[in-house]
């Protein structure tokens, strides 16, 4: 049954399924890291790293820093951390499954819903590394070694840029204090020499304040020729596009849902130099250790119970931090 599994999931029949289904939408992905190539190997180079990120990364496992980079240095390529969720086809859906091996269309049904299951954990995985990255500087994201242990594994591209706020933001506060506000955000991108049309991601409790604010807006009053417009889950303030970050992902050590970025966070970043995610080489002799951003391998369960699907993907999430800038904008 394995042989029969693995002819299943061939490369070509994952390809010819991912087709077929429809993209999937992801907002940090979308907005700031819609660059994603393929890379041949499964390690990145430091100097391409530092080509989009502008400084040498700092690289630790188990929170001890190793040295990256240059000649004497101890790492000059990173590999990214594997992907790797996984579903169980029981012996009972296996019975199953031998009924309709001969029928083309109902194998093909049967392989996309799989397909679609272990895409859609690989892309909200790669989705809240990139957040990470976007809300932080710095690739963290834990995973569990041998012995059921956690590692840590941060790849830290520098320190994103902050601002400081003399007053925070309030439901009584003016529309122009929020331009004025979006307006020195993007301010310091600009004067970092890296960027310069920005878009922004506001916490809960940020845009909950900004909402009252745009509510309890006029022209005339306060405005003072400020045009706002507001639509489900996003605010266009005086040209500048602010959306709604609320959403959240299971940690992937203790599986409690984590926010992608605080609540009453607000995070400006250059839309006109975006971020990069790298699919790196998989590992993986079936699929000829290509280059791929989704492979399946099934692989037989403990007792002869039945098997394991496997989805593979070595995503790396890249950013130059200058070109974000974030503020606690509410109390």
């Amino acid at each position: 049954m394995l042989a029969s599994l693995k002819n299943v999931f061939t490369a070509q029949a994952i390809a010819a399924s991912l087709t077929k289904l429809p993209d999937l939408a992801t907002t940090v992905l979308d907005t700031a890291f819609p660059d994603r190539p393929t890379h041949p190997f499964p390690v990145v180079g430091v100097g391409e790293l530092t080509a989009i990120v502008g400084t040498v990364p700092v690289v630790r496992r188990g929170g001890q820093p190793v040295a990256v980079g240059g000649e004497g240095y101890d790492v000059q390529l990173i590999a990214p951390k594997p992907v790797k969720p996984a579903i169980e086809v029981t012996a009972a859906e296996l019975n199953d499954l031998r009924m309709i091996l001969g029928n083309a269309a109902a194998l093909d049904m049967w392989r996309s819903n799989k397909i679609d299951t272990l895409r859609r954990l690989v892309r909200d995985t790669t989705e809240a590394m990139a957040s990470v990255v976007l809300y932080t500087g710095q690739v963290n994201w834990p995973s569990r070694g041998d012995g059921g242990n956690s590692e840590s594994y941060v790849i830290d591209y520098g320190s994103i840029l902050n601002h400081t706020m003399q007053a925070k933001l309030t439901a009584s506060s003016k529309v122009s204090e929020v331009f004025k506000l979006l307006t020195a955000m993007r301010t310091r991108i600009r004067e970092s020499g890296i960027g310069g049309k920005v878009a922004f991601h506001a916490g809960a409790d940020v845009f909950a304040v900004l909402l009252d604010i745009c509510q309890g807006w006029t022209s005339t009053a306060e405005g003072g020729g400020i045009r706002v417009e507001m639509s489900e889950g996003k605010l266009s303030i005086g040209g500048f596009s602010v959306a709604l970050m609320d959403e959240t992902y299971p940690h992937p050590v203790t599986g409690t849902w984590t926010p992608k970025l605080e609540r009453k966070a607000l995070v400006g970043y250059a839309t006109d130099v975006p971020g990069k995610v790298w699919y790196c080489a998989i590992d993986s002799i079936s699929a000829a250790n290509s280059a791929t951003p989704f492979y399946v391998v099934p692989e037989p369960l403990p007792g002869d119970s039945g098997y394991r699907l496997i989805a593979q993907s070595k995503p790396l999430p890249a950013r130059n931090p200058r070109t974000i800038c974030k503020t606690v904008a509410v109390d």
